[in-house]
This record gives C-alpha cells, sequence and structure tokens, in this order.
C-alpha cells in the first residue's frame, strides 16, 4: 500500500478504523464536517493513498465536485473502495437516497466512456474488481427454483442487497483500462465467489431456450398462487 491518508467520505456514525472520517453531519467519528456536494476536501493534492466510502454516494444527486476532490487528492496508485445499495434492491428506495446506482456507472468511468470523464475524474480510474453481496438464503432459494446466479443477477430484481467496487488512481492518461473482475459473497467479509466477465455480462443479451423455459414456467407458477 502506498504512504499516504486513508479517508472515509460519508462516514456517519461508522468510521472506519485508522481512516479520517468525513461527513456533513458532525459526530464523534467525524473528523472534518464538510458539505461534499461542493466543498473541497481539506487535503492536499495527491496527499491520500485510501480511499473508503460506504452508502454515502446514493444520497448526492450530482456527485461530480466529489468525484473531482477525489482525483485530486489521490496518490498514484490509491486504492478507491466504494459500497452503495443496488439499483435493483428495496434499500435503493430508502427516504433520502437520490441516485440509484449499478455496476454501469463504474463500466462507463473506468472503461467504455472514460475519455469522456476526465474532467470529473482527474485521471484513470482502474476497475479491479465488482463484489456484489447477496444473502445466502436468497442465493438458496434461487438455486432451488432452477437459476443460475450469474442469470439472477441480471435479470431479477432484490437479489443484491448492496454492491462494492474496487478501483486504483493512476495519473497518467495512458494507463490501460482494465473490466476488471466480477464476484459476489453473502456478506462484505465474506468468501468471494467468481462470476463470468464483465464483458460477458454487458454483451451477452440471448438468454438459453433452457433459461427461458424455466423463467416462464416460474411466472406461470407465481400467477396460479397469486
Amino acid at each position: 500500500m502506498k504512504s499516504g491518508l486513508k479517508i472515509d467520505i460519508g462516514c456517519g456514525n461508522n468510521k472506519r478504523k485508522g481512516f479520517i472520517g468525513i461527513d456533513y453531519v458532525a459526530s464523534s467519528c467525524v473528523d472534518y464536517v464538510l458539505d461534499l456536494s461542493h466543498e473541497p476536501l481539506p487535503f492536499e493534492d495527491r496527499s491520500v493513498c485510501h480511499v473508503y466510502s460506504s452508502h454515502f454516494l446514493e444520497h448526492i444527486p450530482a456527485p461530480n465536485h466529489i468525484f473531482q476532490e477525489i482525483g485530486r487528492v489521490c496518490c498514484d496508485g490509491a486504492k478507491i473502495e466504494i459500497y452503495t445499495p443496488y439499483a435493483f434492491s428495496n434499500e435503493a428506495f430508502l427516504y433520502g437516497h437520490v441516485a440509484y446506482l449499478t455496476e454501469e456507472i463504474w463500466i462507463h468511468f473506468c472503461y467504455s466512456n472514460r475519455d469522456v470523464h476526465i474532467g470529473i475524474l482527474k485521471g484513470r480510474w482502474i476497475l479491479k474488481n465488482i463484489n456484489y453481496v447477496i444473502s445466502e438464503e436468497t442465493h438458496n432459494e434461487i438455486e432451488k427454483a432452477g437459476f443460475s446466479i450469474e442469470f439472477a443477477i441480471k435479470y431479477f430484481k432484490s437479489v443484491i442487497l448492496e454492491f462494492k467496487v474496487d478501483i486504483e488512481y493512476w495519473i497518467d492518461l495512458a494507463t490501460p483500462a482494465t473490466l476488471g473482475t466480477r464476484t459476489y459473497s453473502y456478506s462484505r467479509t465474506g468468501k468471494r465467489f467468481a462470476l463470468g466477465n464483465i464483458a460477458d455480462a454487458r454483451l451477452h443479451t440471448a438468454m438459453s431456450n433452457n433459461l427461458l423455459d424455466k423463467f416462464y414456467r416460474f411466472k406461470r407458477k407465481l400467477s396460479t398462487i397469486v
């Protein structure tokens, strides 16, 4: 790990140990009280080696400013970890949430449209991994119904509770883009299970006939219950 500051953006009352806490509302965990929609981070350029944020971005309608500030303060090789609710989960629609996020925003920022977003990101954000947190009970129900977890993640609602992106920051604009890996786990700290790569998940649009048959049988079964 690079030497430098470690910051927890939107820490609330659960600041990560060893990190500097930043939030809009004062508390015992908050080291700097800031309105992150427009106020600058109180750190020198290239002074931060690790940015962590958990369930913060969904409260910001237009996070351009905070992305610019992250890009300004990060040193080369800095680690960026961001958790948010998944857009197709019930928690995503809690009162106070104004942004509904999926992996697509990070794919655009880090890979497919990264040149468009240089002004916001202030460098290259290299996507290393996307991890979906899914309850073990949900996973078991999906498999019992005859679907793969890959299929359920792609097509069903309320499968993913939250998701995390692991990103590296690099100043050099020639740094090559990568799509990284995809995994899922039953908790934030639990074992990670591999999923298909991001390109396959995005570009593959045709369902197999077998899965289609299972899907429609499942729908018919539900309609008879209701």
